[in-house]
């Protein structure tokens, strides 16, 4: 049972949160922050719960229309090796993908974390034009 209890917490210390746009990517780990979108004029803004982490445990991804925010919440150091009598918070990787309605530009997404809520401002690019006049050049023979 030693083992087992070592080889587990091995695993959890090693763990790697990989990209959720990883090829091939299994789902990862219990822990779902929730979340909430709003649409504003001009822009989205994602908010996310993550309470008890750094920015650091924090990853934000941008690939075409969709934002990815993953990371871990690691169990507090003074934690480790001790047996929980209870446990109902939860530990690991986690991962949330939001599909937005439009193309992302990602140099334009801010980010910054306050009392655990994660705040992703998205602006809205500006409409490209649909229609537009073409001119005809003139050729003489």
């Amino acid at each position: 049972m030693e083992c087992l209890k070592e080889d587990m917490k091995r695993l959890v210390e090693d763990s790697v949160c990989p990209s959720p746009f990883a090829a091939g990517l299994k789902r990862l780990g219990q822990f779902r922050p929730l979340a909430d979108v709003v649409e504003t004029a001009g822009g989205f803004l994602i908010l996310v719960e993550l309470p008890g982490l750094e920015r650091e445990d924090v990853s934000l991804e941008v690939h075409g229309s969709e934002l990815a925010v993953f990371g871990e919440r690691k169990p507090p150091a003074e934690l480790v090796g001790a047996a929980f009598q209870s446990m109902e918070r939860f530990y690991g990787c986690f991962s949330r993908r939001f599909a937005l309605p439009m193309e992302i530009d990602p140099s334009s997404v801010e980010a910054r974390m306050r009392a655990g809520l994660l705040h992703v401002l998205v602006p809205k690019r500006p409409p490209k034009p649909e229609n537009r006049n073409i001119a005809i050049s003139f050729e003489e023979e």
